[in-house]
C-alpha cells in the first residue's frame, strides 16, 4: 500500500513539472509578445511626436511667409512717403532669411553669420529645424491661357523654348526652325484648355488654324477620357494631355503654373523663356541676333543673356532686385557695348505689356523636420488679397537634412 502511494506521488510530481514548464513557456511567449508590442507602441508614439513637431516647424515657416507678405502694403506706403521712385521693395524675397533667423537664431549673409541672436527669447528650435522657399508664380508660364489668337501666340512663344528638343531629342527641326513634335504638344495643351472640340494646328507662317478631321478627342478615346475644354486645376493635369510623358513633365513642370499671372517676372523667369520673348520682339535682323532657328545655340542673344544671368545672380546674392522696373529690363541691351547695343534692339511697345518685375502670386514651400521625420507644406498665396489659393501637405524622409546638419556642426567644431 505504501509503495503504491509512493509511486502515485512520483507520477503526480512528474505531471506537475510538465504543467509548470508548460505554464512558464506560455508566460514567456506572452511576455515576449507584450514586450514587442510595448516597444512598437513606444516607437510609434516617438515617431508620431517627431512628426507633429516637424509639422509645426513647417507651419512656422508658412506663417512667417504670410506675415512677410501681409507687411508688403505697409512697406509700399512707407517707400512712397519717402518719395522713392526706383521701384518697390519685394519683401517676399527676404522671407527665407526671416525664417532662418527664427530657426537658427542667426543671420547668414554670403556664408558669414553677421547677426548672432542665440539666447534671444522666442527664437530657435531645440529639436530639428525648418527651411522656407518662396518663388513667384509670375516667373512661370501660365498654361491656362490660349482662348484668343493673341493669347495662343504668347503661350506658344513661352512654351516652345521649354519643349523644343525635349519631346523627341532625335527629331530634327524643319527649315522654318520649328520642332514639330514640340509644337504638337503645345497645341494639345491649348486644345485641352480651350472651350471647343476643334483640333488646332499651326501653319508655316506661324498662324493658328483649325486642323479639321475627327476633332481633338480622337487621341483621348483610347485612354477612356475626353479633353477637359476648361482651365486646369493643377499642373499635374498636364500628365493627361496627349504627348506629355512623365519624363517630359518632370523636366518642365516647375516652369509652369495654372494661375493667372499676367506679366512675366523678368527677375525670376527662366532664361530660355526670356530669350523666346526677346527674340519674338527683336527689331532689325532677327536671324543675326537670335540665329536662323528658334533654338539656335550660341547666338548673339545667348551671349547677352549670359551677362544678364550673371547680373541677376549677383544682385540676388545681395538681396537686390536685378531690375527695379520693366524700363531697366527693356533698356538692358542699350547699356552693353557694341555689337550688343547695336544689334539687339527690342520693340519696347510690344514687349512692355508682356513683362514686369512685380509678383502677383507666390508659391511658398516650407519643410520642417525632427530627426528623420519630415513634413512639407506647399501653398500658393495671392499677394493682393493675402488669401491662400492652394494648400498641400505631405511627409518626407529628412535624412539628407540631418546629415547636412551633422556636417555643418562638425565643420563648426573643427574651426
Amino acid at each position: 500500500m505504501r509503495s503504491r502511494i509512493a509511486r502515485r506521488w512520483r507520477e503526480s510530481r512528474g505531471i506537475a513539472l510538465i504543467v509548470v514548464l508548460a505554464g512558464i513557456t506560455i508566460l514567456a511567449a506572452f511576455s515576449s509578445e507584450f514586450t514587442y508590442r510595448s516597444r512598437v507602441g513606444i516607437q510609434a508614439a516617438n515617431n508620431l511626436e517627431k512628426q507633429v513637431q516637424a509639422y509645426f516647424h513647417a507651419r512656422s515657416g508658412i506663417e512667417i511667409a504670410r506675415l512677410v507678405v501681409t507687411s508688403q502694403k505697409m512697406v509700399d506706403q512707407a517707400v512712397a512717403a519717402f518719395g522713392q521712385g526706383r521701384g518697390t521693395v519685394s519683401l517676399w524675397q527676404y522671407a527665407p532669411k526671416f525664417a532662418e533667423i527664427f530657426a537658427k537664431q542667426s543671420f547668414n549673409f554670403m556664408g558669414v553669420d553677421v547677426i548672432d541672436l542665440k539666447g534671444a527669447e522666442g527664437l530657435g528650435v531645440t529639436d530639428g529645424s525648418f527651411l522656407l522657399e518662396v518663388s513667384p508664380e509670375d516667373a512661370r508660364v501660365s498654361i491656362n491661357t490660349g482662348t484668343s489668337a493673341t493669347e495662343r501666340k504668347n503661350l506658344f512663344t513661352r512654351l516652345y523654348p521649354l519643349l523644343a528638343g525635349r519631346v523627341d531629342p532625335d527629331s530634327q527641326a524643319t527649315a522654318t526652325g520649328m520642332d514639330r513634335k514640340a509644337a504638337e504638344v503645345i497645341l494639345n495643351i491649348m486644345d485641352w484648355v480651350d472651350p471647343d472640340d476643334e483640333r488646332s494646328d499651326i501653319d508655316s507662317n506661324g498662324n493658328f488654324v483649325a486642323a479639321g478631321g475627327a476633332g481633338e478627342n480622337l487621341d483621348y478615346s483610347r485612354h477612356g477620357y475626353r479633353a477637359r475644354n476648361a482651365k486646369m486645376d493643377s499642373t499635374e493635369e498636364l500628365r493627361l494631355v496627349e504627348g506629355m510623358t512623365d519624363d517630359l513633365f518632370c523636366q518642365i513642370g516647375d516652369q509652369l503654373t495654372v494661375y493667372q499671372t499676367d506679366k512675366l517676372n523678368v527677375n525670376e523667369a527662366d532664361i530660355r523663356v526670356l530669350r523666346a520673348i526677346l527674340c519674338d520682339n527683336i527689331q532689325g535682323d532677327r536671324s543675326a541676333a537670335c540665329g536662323p532657328t528658334l533654338n539656335y545655340p550660341d547666338a548673339l542673344m545667348d551671349r547677352a543673356l549670359g551677362l544678364m544671368q550673371q547680373c541677376r545672380q549677383i544682385k540676388k546674392e545681395i538681396f537686390l532686385p536685378p531690375f527695379a522696373n520693366e524700363n531697366e529690363f527693356l533698356t538692358f541691351f542699350q547699356r552693353l557695348p557694341a555689337p550688343f547695343s547695336t544689334m539687339l534692339t527690342v520693340n519696347q511697345n510690344t514687349l512692355r505689356p508682356l513683362v514686369g518685375t512685380k509678383s502677383k502670386v507666390l508659391r511658398v514651400t516650407s519643410r520642417g523636420w525632427v530627426g528623420t521625420s519630415g513634413w512639407e507644406i506647399t501653398a500658393v498665396i495671392d499677394q493682393g488679397s493675402t488669401n491662400w489659393l492652394h494648400w498641400r501637405e505631405t511627409g518626407f524622409d529628412a535624412t539628407p537634412y540631418v546629415e547636412q546638419q551633422k556636417q555643418l556642426q562638425a565643420q563648426a567644431a573643427a574651426q
